[in-house]
């Protein structure tokens, strides 16, 4: 009987999952539909994901930060998506690889500031996070700082307050998920990660636009 229920409970699942996607997909949904049929499809399937690297990796902080990762992936690419697979294939699929970028990658940096103006990897499935701030020459410090005066820059142009915050928070200040909930009295840690999440798609859009202001 239990076999039974979870079978339903599955085939409802990827039923609201498949509906979800399609609002993602389409070019006329809201960007405020979009952004709820995203914070569902995070909610209904962050758990396992962490789980899944709670598993693979040491730290339950790296876990935290590979789920993140992977969910920018699915953000990022749910166009490349197609509905003749499960929405949890895919999304594990993408899971798996950032866990491989990750063992590969000894200098492996989530959400740095450097990492903001990274090109996506070769196979196109997201951001590069590996540039370290320690041991840098003049020059490469040099560019860093430039680095972070333009990141700076777009920040301050961004007209939510509470995203802008959340970007200074994590993006300048380099804290941590719980310091900045912490900060700022913030009790659902879902709604805190999907705002960085916006946040740090805001920034790439404005960081990109800056460097191609004739784009």
């Amino acid at each position: 009987m239990g076999n039974v229920k979870e079978v339903k409970e599955q085939s409802q699942q990827a039923k609201e999952d498949r509906i979800l996607v399609a609002i993602l997909q389409d070019e006329n949904s809201s960007s405020r539909a979009k952004e709820t049929a995203f914070n569902k499809l995070y909610s209904n399937h962050q758990r396992q994901v962490l789980v899944y690297f709670l598993k693979k990796v040491k730290g339950s902080e790296t876990a935290e930060d590979l789920k993140m990762v992977t969910f920018e992936k699915v953000h990022a690419n749910i166009k490349s998506y197609d509905a003749k697979f499960a929405f949890s294939t895919w999304m594990y699929k993408i899971a798996y690889n950032t866990f491989v970028d990750n063992s590969r990658k000894a200098n492996f940096e989530v959400l740095s500031i450097d990492s903001l103006s990274k090109t996506n990897s070769d196979e196109n499935d997201g951001m590069e996070f590996q540039i370290k701030s320690e041991n840098l020459n003049p020059e490469e410090t040099l560019e860093r700082n430039q680095r972070i005066d333009a990141v700076r820059d777009a920040i301050d142009t961004v007209d939510n307050d509470i995203i802008r915050e959340l970007m200074e928070k994590r993006f300048l200040d380099d804290l941590s998920f719980e310091q900045i909930a912490k900060d700022m009295g913030i009790e659902n840690n879902s709604t805190l990660r999907v705002n960085i999440l916006r946040g740090k798609e805001i920034l790439k859009e404005k960081l990109e636009a800056n460097a191609n202001p004739f784009a």
